[in-house]
């Protein structure tokens, strides 16, 4: 073989050695030793090829979510008929999850805890999968697609999909998903969704920026959490100590390991009181709404107010908590579970894809509001109060209900 042949193998079998030493023993343990021994390369040549372990797992994750792209435009291109396209290509993607879990694991599980350049990885492979989405509905025999908002909601739903059944290793469970995801899809398919998108009207409740309560509190945990919070923001995640942390809290360290073991507990606490908050200022909605329909609308407006009123918390729950580490992959999307577990107490039986609705519901809210808190558009976030809500209504009232039912909960908060 040439030398441009050779370098192509040698690739090749270090993305295989990667995703199997990854599965065997996690990325942390993983070493570049561990990596070439499966390959069988030399240390030499994988020097020659990727600067360190890092880059050899995002070439990786690179491969493996082009690989994925490939298979499902392959089962398009293989059927005739739209119907037929779409439900191979849907096919194809749950099933390769189920029967070859290993390189989905890497990219969905075990990247949420190397870095902030996985973040840009999900983002980069999330707008790969949302044109595919766009693209495939454009051509819809009846002329219904969808918007980008729900496309990205489409997405971001299906791979929340994948990520649970996998991180719980309940992959098979995917090979009979198929019909239950694109009945989820279809939930969203209506003219009626072009009347979506006028900014939310501000409600009573809403306030201008200000500390969140439970670091206004006057104790010493308080002012640890406000000091990892400030000093997150100021000079990141990654370069904290213990010791930095305590100092500006005008705590000893030894103080600061009496309310925390270490600076990630420290950080994740933060992360969950700002869950808590956030939805203990959307419960109150639930109590003066005429409907359930209605109480999601609210809640909606409830929840985006609380996230403008607190965007550092904000940023802190969407980007930085990707510098914590591997702990942070049971907390990623937890703030959209929480509210989605909240939104849902009161719903009817959802109409369309019961048995994914729930959870696709939630992976959807993550990437929508992700994506403007990565963008920088929070002052955006009002215009997406629809979509929110929509995207919650429509599997369990149908699409058309859903827009009437948007529609007519903004009249009450016009009149506020």
């Amino acid at each position: 073989m040439g030398r441009d042949e050779v370098a192509r193998n040698q690739r090749t079998r270090l993305f295989g050695a990667m995703i199997e030493s990854v599965a065997q023993r996690g990325y942390k343990a993983t070493t570049v030793a561990h990596v070439i021994a499966l390959a069988g390369v030399s240390r030499r040549a994988f020097y020659e090829l990727f600067p360190n372990k890092e880059e050899c797992f995002l070439g990786t994750y690179d491969i493996v979510v082009a690989r994925a792209r490939k298979r499902v435009l392959d089962a398009w291109m293989a059927e005739r008929g739209w119907a037929n396209r779409l439900h191979a290509g849907c096919k194809v993607l749950l099933d390769d999850a189920a029967e070859s879990p290993k390189g989905p694991h890497l990219v969905l599980v075990d990247a949420l805890g190397i870095g902030p350049k996985v973040r840009e990885r999900m983002l980069l492979a999330g707008f790969t999968f949302e044109r595919l989405v766009g693209s495939a509905f454009q051509i819809a025999p009846d002329g219904v697609g969808f918007g980008r908002l729900t496309a990205r909601g489409i997405v971001g739903g299906v791979r929340h999909l994948l990520f649970t059944r996998i991180r719980e290793g309940r992959e098979r469970e995917l090979l009979t998903l198929t019909d239950e995801v694109l009945d989820w899809i279809e939930s969203y398919r209506t003219p009626a969704a072009a009347r979506l998108g006028v900014p939310a009207p501000v409600s009573a409740s809403r306030q201008p920026p200000t500390p969140a309560a439970f670091l206004m509190r006057e104790d010493k945990r308080a002012r640890v959490l406000g000091s990892i919070v400030h000093l997150t923001l100021d000079e990141g995640y990654a370069q904290l100590t213990d010791p930095q942390i305590a100092q500006f809290a005008g705590v000893s360290t030894e103080a600061f390991h009496k309310q925390f073991a270490s600076k990630e507990e420290c950080f994740l606490a933060a992360h969950d009181e700002f869950i808590r908050e956030a939805l203990d200022t959307v419960r109150p909605t639930f109590e003066d709404s005429a409907d359930w329909p209605e109480a999601v609308y609210r809640a909606m407006v409830a929840f985006v107010d609380y996230l403008l009123s607190h965007e550092a918390l904000l940023r802190i729950a969407f980007i930085d908590l990707f510098d914590v580490g591997p702990s942070i992959v049971g907390r990623i999307t937890r703030s959209v579970e929480e509210l989605v577990k909240l939104l849902l107490e009161g719903a009817p039986e959802p109409r369309r894809g019961p048995m994914v609705a729930p959870d696709a519901i939630a992976g959807a809210l993550w990437v929508i509001i992700s994506s403007y808190v990565s963008n920088r558009r929070l002052v955006r976030l009002p215009c997406v109060v629809d979509h929110l809500t929509f995207t919650v209504l429509a599997p369990y009232v149908g699409p058309k209900a859903a827009v009437e039912a948007i529609q007519a909960a903004r009249k009450p908060l016009r009149s506020i």
